[in-house]
C-alpha cells in the first residue's frame, strides 16, 4: 500500500480527464506539493474545482526534477519523451494513474485489455454483476477516471485498460484478467507488434485467474497465472463455449444468441468473455441457482451495444446503414466484416480510411476480398487501403462516400462505416465521424 506524505512533490504530465482526477486524489490524501504539467493552456481551467495548485506549460529544466518524488503520466503522454526520460534517471517514480489507484485500492478488480472489444467487455462484466446484486462499476479507458472509484460505494471495480495505461502500470492484482485479441494497432507509439502484446501482456502479471480465446494462443503466452476458464466459438464441455446457437458454460446452454442484440460473431465472443471473466472472478457462488442463471441471461438480452460499435442507424430501402466507427484499427474492421458477413444475405459495401497509426493496411486485404463488394475510402492513408481491391473510389470528405455508397446499394446490402484507422486526421475522435455519417445517412433517409 501507498503512503502519503504531505511535503511529497507530485507533477501531474496532462490535464485532462485521468490528470485532473489525479489531482482530486492526491488533494484527498493531504498531498499539498502539486504541479499540473501541460502545454495546453486551456486544460487548466478544468481544476476549478481543485484547490490551487502551481501549473507549468513547457519542459521545466534538468534540474527540476531532484525536486520531484513522484511524475503521473497521463495515457497520452509518451513515455519516451525526453524530460520523462530524465526525470526517471534522477531517481523520479514515474507512473500512470492506474498504478496510482492499484497502489491504494482494496477492492476487487476484474481487467480487460485487447485490440478490439474492450469496452463492450468492461460494459458487459458490469451489467452481469450488477445483475447479480454485486455494485460493480466500469472504469478505466471506458470513462470513468479509475481514481474516482475509490470515493464510490461499490464491491467490484471493472477496468478497461489501454496499452497507454498498462505500460505505466506495475503493481496490477486483477481478480480476473483477459488479453481478448491482438492486431496492429499504436505501433506508432509503440514501435512493433512484438512491444505491443508485452505491453498488453501485463495485464496478466498478479493476476488470480486468466480467461483466454481457444484459438488465441499467442496472447496468453507469458502469463504466470494458468488459465482459468477459455471460451470460443466451438461445442465444448468446459469453460464457455458455443454450439447450435446457444452460448454454453461448462457444456449446458446458457444464454440464447437468438435474444441478443449486439451483431456479429465478434460479439458472441466478447459475450462469451465477460461470462468467462464473471465465472473465473471468484466472486460469486460457487453453484449459481437457477435465478441467477436467469439474472446473468437477461443481463446479455437487455445489453445495447456501446456507440458506434457497430450499431444499426437505419434501414432505407431496406439497406442496413451501419456505424462501426470505433473500429480504429485493422482486427476491429476484420472482426466487423467477418461478424456481419454471418448474418448478411446480400452486399458489404465498406467505407474506411484515416489515419492507420503505422499499422500495415494490407492485412485487410484478405477480409476486403472476402466479404466486401465495394470499398469506399477517405482520409489520410484511405488510399492505401483503397490499392489492395481493384475499383475502389477515394472521397475528400464523408458525406460524399456515403452518398456513393447509397448509389450502389441496393435491397439487402449493407453500407458499413468500418474505417480500420483512426479518425484524428481529418475529424475530433471517432464520435465525431460517426456523427457526421449519421447525419449523411439521415439526410439520404429524408429524401425518401
Amino acid at each position: 500500500m501507498m503512503s502519503f506524505d504531505r511535503e511529497q512533490h507530485f507533477v501531474i504530465a496532462g490535464l485532462g480527464i485521468s490528470g485532473i482526477s489525479c489531482v482530486r486524489f492526491l488533494q484527498r490524501n493531504g498531498v499539498k506539493r502539486i504541479t499540473g504539467w501541460d502545454k495546453n493552456k486551456s486544460e487548466g481551467a478544468q481544476l476549478r474545482n481543485c484547490a490551487p495548485i502551481d501549473l507549468l506549460q513547457d519542459a521545466p529544466p534538468a534540474e527540476y526534477w531532484n525536486s520531484v518524488d513522484v511524475l503521473v503520466v497521463s495515457p497520452g503522454w509518451s513515455l519516451q519523451h525526453p524530460s520523462l526520460l530524465h526525470a526517471k534517471s534522477c531517481g523520479v517514480a514515474v507512473i500512470g494513474d492506474v498504478e496510482l489507484f492499484a497502489r491504494v485500492n482494496k477492492r476487487p478488480v476484474i481487467g480487460i485489455t485487447g485490440s478490439n472489444g474492450k469496452t463492450t467487455v468492461t460494459l458487459l462484466v458490469e451489467a452481469m454483476l450488477n445483475a447479480l446484486g454485486k455494485r460493480a462499476v466500469a472504469a478505466g479507458n471506458v470513462g470513468l477516471p479509475i481514481l474516482d472509484t475509490l470515493t464510490l460505494d461499490c464491491d467490484v471495480v471493472v477496468a478497461e485498460l489501454s496499452s497507454f495505461q498498462l505500460e505505466s502500470t506495475d503493481n496490477l492484482s486483477l481478480h480476473s484478467a483477459a488479453l481478448l485479441n491482438i492486431s496492429d494497432d499504436h505501433l506508432d507509439r509503440h514501435g512493433n507488434m512484438a512491444n505491443y502484446l508485452a505491453i498488453k501482456q501485463r495485464i496478466f502479471d498478479g493476476a488470480r485467474a486468466v480467461v483466454a480465446q481457444r484459438d488465441l494462443p499467442t496472447v496468453i503466452a507469458g502469463a504466470n497465472t494458468p488459465v482459468a476458464l477459455e471460451y470460443g466459438l466451438q461445442a465444448s464441455t468446459t469453460g464457455v463455449g458455443w454450439d447450435n446457437g446457444w452460448i454454453t458454460y461448462q457444456g449446458e446452454s446458457f444464454i440464447d444468441s437468438a435474444r441478443i442484440s449486439l451483431l456479429g460473431a465478434h460479439n458472441i465472443l466478447n459475450i462469451q468473455a465477460a461470462l468467462a471473466l464473471v465465472m473465473s472472478a471468484k466472486l460469486l457462488p460457487n453453484t449459481l441457482g437457477k435465478a441467477d442463471i436467469d439474472a446473468l441471461a437477461s443481463a446479455v438480452y437487455s445489453f445495447k451495444s456501446a456507440p458506434h460499435r457497430c450499431n444499426l442507424v437505419a434501414k432505407i430501402g431496406d439497406v442496413a446503414y451501419i456505424d462501426d466507427s470505433k473500429a480504429t484499427n485493422i482486427g476491429a474492421t476484420v472482426a466487423a466484416l467477418e461478424g456481419l458477413a454471418q448474418t448478411n444475405n446480400g452486399r458489404i459495401i465498406l467505407i474506411a480510411g484515416g489515419d492507420a497509426k503505422g499499422a500495415d493496411v494490407t492485412q485487410l486485404k484478405p477480409a476486403l476480398d472476402k466479404f466486401v463488394d465495394t470499398v469506399l475510402t477517405l482520409g489520410r492513408d484511405g488510399e492505401k487501403i483503397g490499392r489492395l481491391v481493384a475499383g475502389s473510389q477515394h472521397f475528400a470528405n464523408l458525406p460524399d462516400a456515403v452518398r456513393c455508397a447509397h448509389s450502389y446499394a441496393k435491397a439487402g446490402d449493407t453500407v458499413l462505416l468500418s474505417p480500420a484507422c483512426a479518425s484524428l486526421d481529418m475529424f475530433d475522435n471517432y464520435s465525431h465521424r460517426a456523427q457526421v455519417f449519421i447525419d449523411a445517412v439521415s439526410e439520404i433517409a429524408r429524401e425518401h
